[in-house]
């Protein structure tokens, strides 16, 4: 099959064609596998297009033999393809919400850097030049979490390279990570939470732009329901819809507010904190589309409208938040803690957590509401423990919670006793009576004693507070002198 308007055989295996429209030669190539290539000569010249596709022909055999793909392309072109591919799993409803950080990383960082390179050629040499450019770039040695996201992004090129034959396996570079370890970002205190949330009710009112104004009484609405879900601010927020919402009757019988998100790379289900109700209810109110009818009516109505929309209609943008509640925090002299780590709207996530491990909430519980894995959530919150359950670690929880079932047990075991035996315990505890005294009151040293029930476990108790010997205890539980 003719590919133009006149095409000439060299050999067997390698053919000129004319394609129609064009005025250069485009060699046809044969390889000896069966596979076929097509290639410009770059020439209107039949001399010269036949030099050149001779050489072609030569150096592509060459490098099969070499177990070298056929042909490459640049890096820009299989790049383009790469997004071309998640953008269209995107709109087919299949693809991760880590693939706009793959195309973001892309675009800024891999195709201006590997654009007009050879996919061959991107190998450990390369990785080890471009990681020490984005090191200048940046001013500083990225994240960890930053390189594995370019590396992501880059894996996903090679694959692409490789299912079209423009590299092989055996090409593909190993991808490092020698990153700083990302470290856990700021969080908030209940006092410096509670002093955020009471500002925001006035902030909107601290500006006279319209765009502002409608930004912050979002916010006010956004702080309050990241701090009481644990949702990742960003992608994982402000993608919600109010369809994703919905309630979820437990074992117990009782509602619970449900919260369909999607991560990083998957969709969970969360429960959020019952207050988060009212702040959404506020929210729909904003939404002229929704503000007619009731939060139940809503819910049950599965809009497809995004959440977080100001009231002229536009939805708030990342950046919009972002700038605002910086300019907040700034006000409030709040954008470092006290360990000099500065604070973002992703640290109320942060801040979540933190409470949920303070009320004694397990990793695992925790790991399934806010879709990390317990070993993330040991590694960036481990410190908490000493902190926040310093009277557990000291031992004052177990001993307060040992006075406290003594005195129960003291106190039900009282109630039983006779009023001279019960005193008579009670001033041994106390120190004020001996415990020989303590066996003549109760009459344990006479031929009839028959200790009752309750005795029995007020001598245990008074034994195991060190206030009793073997033998006075002995004496107390009627075995002395028996068999």
């Amino acid at each position: 099959m003719s590919y133009g308007t006149e095409t000439i055989v060299v050999h067997k295996n390698l053919r000129l064609d004319k394609r129609k429209g064009s005025t250069n030669w485009y060699a046809r190539l044969t390889l000896d596998n069966g596979k076929r290539e097509v290639k410009s000569t770059g020439t209107d010249s039949f001399d010269d297009a036949k030099e050149r596709a001779l050489k072609l022909y030569y150096e592509t055999q060459a490098r099969v033999a070499n177990k070298l793909p056929a042909s490459t392309r640049k890096f820009k072109a299989v790049a383009e393809h790469t997004i071309q591919r998640m953008q269209a799993d995107e709109a087919a409803g299949v693809g991760k919400q880590a693939y706009r950080d793959y195309q973001q990383a892309l675009q800024k960082w891999l195709i201006p850097y590997f654009g007009t390179t050879d996919m061959a050629k991107v190998d450990l040499a390369a990785l080890t030049a471009f990681d020490e450019w984005r090191t200048k770039e940046l001013g500083r040695v990225p994240a960890q979490s930053t390189i594995n996201n370019h590396n992501a992004a880059l894996n996903r090129v090679l694959d692409e390279a490789e299912l079209r034959g423009w590299i092989t396996k055996s090409l593909r570079p190993t991808l490092l990570n020698k990153g700083v370890e990302t470290k856990s970002r700021g969080s908030y205190t209940v006092d410096e939470y509670n002093a955020i949330v009471a500002a925001l009710r006035q902030w909107h009112k601290k500006t006279g732009n319209l765009h502002a104004q409608a930004t912050r009484k979002v916010l006010h609405n956004y702080v309050l329901f990241l701090a009481n879900t644990g949702v990742r601010h960003g992608t994982e927020a402000l993608n919600l819809k109010w369809k994703n919402i919905e309630w979820h009757t437990g074992s117990d019988k009782e509602p619970y507010l449900q919260i369909s998100v999607y991560g990083k790379t998957k969709s969970r289900q969360l429960i959020a904190r019952d207050r988060v109700k009212d702040y959404l209810d506020r929210q729909c109110k904003l939404n002229k589309k929704l503000a007619g009818g009731t939060f139940e009516e809503l819910l049950k109505l599965k809009s497809d409208e995004l959440v977080w929309k100001t009231e002229l209609g536009e939805v708030a943008t990342i950046f919009n938040l972002n700038a605002n509640f910086n300019s907040l925090l700034a006000e409030l002299n709040l954008k470092a803690g006290a360990d000099g780590k500065l604070r973002t709207l992703y640290s109320l996530r942060h801040f979540y957590i933190t409470l949920d491990l303070q009320r004694g909430m397990s990793t695992h519980k925790l790991s399934k509401q806010v879709g990390n894995s317990t070993a993330m959530i040991d590694k960036h919150y481990s410190k908490i423990s000493p902190l926040a359950n310093a009277d557990e670690h000291s031992g004052r929880a177990w001993a307060k919670g040992i006075a406290a079932l003594d005195a129960t047990h003291h106190a039900a075991n009282a109630d039983q006793l006779p009023k001279a035996q019960a005193l008579a315990f009670d001033m041994l505890r106390k120190g004020q009576l001996t415990e020989s005294l303590l066996v003549s009151t109760i009459g344990a040293d006479s031929a009839d004693y028959v200790p009752t029930d309750a005795l029995k476990l007020a001598a245990l108790m008074a034994k195991q507070d060190g206030k009793l010997s073997d033998e006075a205890l002995s004496t107390l539980l009627g075995a002395k002198g028996k068999a």
